[in-house]
């Protein structure tokens, strides 16, 4: 039997020490503001794995939701997988690791995500890449929108529910963006000492609505005075607000260089533009893990017209649960998966799940990777069901 692991938040101020110590040798971060980074994390969110009564490895959950198929699935969010040097090598962090995903099931989650130092590492237990983040690097005076017809104003405190609503009509269009939680909140306001200031754009149906908002920070350059534009967050719900958000921008040309931001490897926000002369740069792939199958699949929205029926054998080393065959019916959006065997069968290990759910492969694509196989008619099946744009964020954590 494999070695089974439980997970506690910190008891200590001895853990407290240990967590902080193995993050910052672990991100090269200094230990003073790795001390209030988790402690603004929140210590309850932090798990440590003790070996020998001593604290051995760390991490922090980050409670969340993702979207896909148009609403928002229960997403467990990981980061800070951290062993101190010394004990690298003998097994912690996949220790670690399994018991955090048996965690996230047991509290419920369909779904856990995170950003992979080591990719083959996170496959071990069960991770599999599922999406894309791209950083956007637009000059201000490339952007050829002057589009002032919607006003708009600073954003304070009293403006945050707007604020949110705005980002949920957003994000929900879009596979993989996140349903966020305070962390991520957090994030968009102030990180690392930098703080970004807000500016919204009223819908011209609803003044107490936003529909589109931008926060940033200027970043000077001592050589030339002039400065980016650090853009953390952004969102927009119609195309007249998408272009007075960029027209808004493109004033900031001035003495601004280039606003720069997060997201999918071709922004939303850029088709907008007559033209683009944007730089799109890879930064990074997120992985995705389907922590309960069933919950996963009933969770998200589909194609409204897709109405079929297909079994997905699952194959789950760590959660037993989750393996087996699954009959998945689709209809009017919706789906309903049952414990039986059935019809137009699909082979998939939990991981190949993982990225057809996601969209970032068909279930075509993922056979001819060796993530997937069944006979053309189940690989139809899927194909249409999980059908997808390409799944990004636009944060980070």
């Amino acid at each position: 039997m494999p070695q089974t692991d439980s997970l506690t938040a910190p008891a200590s101020q001895t853990d407290i020490d240990a967590v902080v110590r193995a993050t910052s040798l672990a991100f090269a971060g200094p230990p003073d503001a790795t001390d209030a980074w988790l402690r603004a994390a929140g210590l309850d969110n932090v798990r440590v794995l003790h070996e020998a009564g001593a604290p051995a490895a760390s991490l922090v959950r980050v409670p969340m939701g993702q979207h896909f198929g148009g609403r928002s699935v229960p997403m467990l969010g990981i980061a800070a997988v951290a062993v101190p040097p010394e004990r690298r090598g003998g097994g912690l962090a996949r220790r670690l690791m399994a018991a955090a995903v048996r965690e996230a099931h047991a509290d419920g989650f369909a779904l856990s995500t995170l950003y992979a130092s080591t990719q083959a590492f996170y496959r071990q237990v069960g991770y599999e890449q599922a999406g894309l983040l791209f950083r956007t690097t637009l000059p201000l005076r490339t952007i050829g929108v002057r589009d002032r017809t919607l006003p708009v104003r600073p954003l304070d405190g009293s403006d945050e529910r707007a604020i949110r609503d705005c980002y949920a009509r957003f994000a929900a269009r879009y596979s993989g963006t996140l349903d966020r939680g305070p962390y991520c909140w957090a994030r968009t306001r102030e990180m690392r000492g930098e703080r970004y200031v807000g500016f919204g754009v009223a819908s011209p149906d609803n003044p107490g609505r936003l529909d589109a908002y931008v926060f940033y920070a200027q970043r000077r350059k001592p050589d030339s005075g002039r400065h980016d534009i650090a853009v953390p967050d952004l969102a927009f719900t119609s195309a007249s607000a998408g272009r007075r958000l960029l027209g808004f921008l493109a004033d900031l040309a001035t003495v601004g260089d280039d606003a720069v931001f997060y997201g999918p490897p071709l922004h939303p926000l850029l088709t907008l533009m007559d033209q683009q002369f944007h730089v799109s740069t890879f930064v990074d792939v997120w992985m995705l893990r389907i922590v309960r199958v069933r919950e996963a699949l009933e969770s998200r929205g589909y194609p409204a017209h897709a109405e079929t029926t297909i079994t997905l054998d699952v194959a789950d080393d760590l959660i037993p649960d989750n393996a087996g065959p699954w009959t998945v019916r689709v209809h009017g959006g919706n789906a309903s998966a049952e414990r039986a065997p059935g019809q137009r069968t699909l082979r998939l290990g939990v991981r190949g799940l993982a990225a057809i759910y996601s969209g970032l492969y068909s279930a075509t694509q993922a056979a001819a990777l060796g993530l997937a196989e069944g006979d053309a008619g189940a690989l139809a099946a899927a194909d249409a069901i999980f059908a997808s744009s390409t799944p990004w964020m636009s944060d980070r954590f």
